[in-house]
């Protein structure tokens, strides 16, 4: 009886301080002023803007925590935190302390394109422009064939809620089309050009939840490499104009520590298309993307994403508009490798910080992806048929700067367990997911 009335003094002990926390955290107080410190370029109106502390109101610590989360989810802030400092019968001073990133980021990239001849890439994007977030720049390649794009995107133009983009792409690309569904390993080239203007509204309901629908008006052609290509006679060769109308609703509850992340993000998406035709018949696409991080310890990271897309069934068509690829679904597995009207793939990984020092991290990797593809004319119960699922497993390693946004740098080898494919790998700038 002792014991057991020790225990309940215990629990009840325990509940008092849990409440008292709890009823702490949600005191409201007035904030007499709000201030930053550490902005270099990003203008103080515009975090005050987005802010959901305001001078002059009551507030509480919950409030001013979501401020610090919302901050270190800008492109342009590599991280936040706060102070708190009494003024007497005022209220309370609240100052935010931000460490900015680096966000004017040209790239490069050099490879072997499909055709092995030599590809590359150019790029410069400005992710903090006039100090307000707002994303501009474009890029150019030249894998086979040349491409460009350039975007313009202010979250936040009208309000601090509800922002526009614009972006224009042109893009030709050299795909394989597999007329046989039962054989990837027997490829016909196409080019692949597509290209049109798409403007988007984005929406941000409240913290953990933004919206977004676009626009896009394209032009869309498979145009046919080689004739020489055994058993493929009178190719098609498919092109037609038409407007997507898209919509998405990304849930994010994501805590951001520099290269660390833990938490939740969900991400749905439809595509509807205005038409189709007998070879290029989608009518919508959707796509669904579930990703969780957790820390592990000091130095460990777990993540793992799920992502689940559909479109109406393929028949009689090769012409599939989803893809299993390296830089997409599947380390390892090349470029492009086959296509269906249906994919599931589980990418998982532990990242392990070796080296950090300053500005610079190291991280290894260690990841398992797995997916599987419904090709045309076959049912979805196909989708991790004998033939169509693949799993992979490697290691890699990046190279982090902590202070320029998305300075992430990616070497992946994945190693085929299921016999269905080679090894390969794969390079990439910024985390797989």
């Amino acid at each position: 009886m002792i014991v057991i009335s020790r225990y309940k003094s215990i629990l009840i002990i325990l509940l008092l301080v849990c409440s008292s926390l709890q009823s702490l955290a949600q005191t409201k107080f007035k904030v007499e002023s709000l201030n930053f410190e550490g902005l270099k370029k990003t203008k103080a109106s515009f975090l005050t803007r987005i802010a959901k502390v305001k001078a002059g109101q009551e507030t509480d610590s919950v409030v001013v925590v979501t401020d610090i989360e919302r901050f270190k989810r800008l492109d342009g802030i590599a991280f936040a935190d706060y102070k708190v400092e009494s003024v007497g019968d005022a209220g309370y001073k609240i100052t935010y302390i931000v460490e900015e990133n680096f966000s004017i980021i040209p790239g490069i990239r050099a490879g072997q394109a499909a055709d092995d001849s030599f590809s590359y890439r150019f790029s410069a994007f400005e992710f903090n422009g006039l100090g307000r977030n707002i994303i501009f720049g474009g890029f150019f390649k030249k894998e086979v064939f040349n491409a460009f794009g350039v975007f313009l995107e202010h979250p936040y133009l009208f309000t601090n809620k509800l922002g526009l983009g614009i972006n224009y792409m042109d893009d030709s690309t050299q795909q394989p089309l597999f007329f046989d569904p039962n054989n990837s390993d027997n490829a016909t080239d196409y080019v692949f050009t597509n290209k049109g203007f798409e403007t988007i509204l984005f929406y941000e309901l409240n913290f953990n939840n933004r919206f977004e629908f676009g626009v896009r008006t394209s032009e869309e052609s498979y145009v046919f490499l080689s004739e020489d290509d055994a058993g493929v006679s009178n190719a098609a060769e498919p092109n037609i104009r038409r407007t997507a109308f898209r919509g998405s609703h990304e849930y994010v509850d994501l805590d951001i520590e520099y290269q660390n992340v833990s938490g939740f993000r969900n991400l749905f998406e439809t595509t509807v298309f205005n038409k189709s035709n007998t070879l290029l018949q989608t009518d919508f696409i959707i796509n669904n993307t579930i990703q969780y991080f957790k820390r592990m310890g000091s130095k460990g990271n777990f993540a793992s994403q799920l992502q689940i897309q559909f479109s109406n069934p393929i028949e009689n068509s090769a012409f599939a508009p989803l893809i299993i690829d390296n830089q997409l679904n599947t380390r390892g597995v090349g470029n492009i490798v086959d296509r269906g009207s249906a994919i599931v793939s589980l990418n998982s990984e532990y990242r392990h910080t070796l080296l950090e020092k300053g500005w610079f991290v190291i991280q290894g990797n260690s990841f398992m992806d797995v997916s599987g593809v419904q090709r045309p004319d076959t049912n979805f119960n196909d989708v991790f048929s004998k033939n169509t699922t693949r799993f992979y497993s490697g290691l890699g390693v990046r190279f982090i700067h902590k202070y320029i946004f998305n300075a992430v740098l990616r070497f992946d080898y994945g190693i085929n367990l299921t016999g269905n494919g080679g090894n390969g790998f794969v390079f990439g700038i910024g985390q797989y997911f």
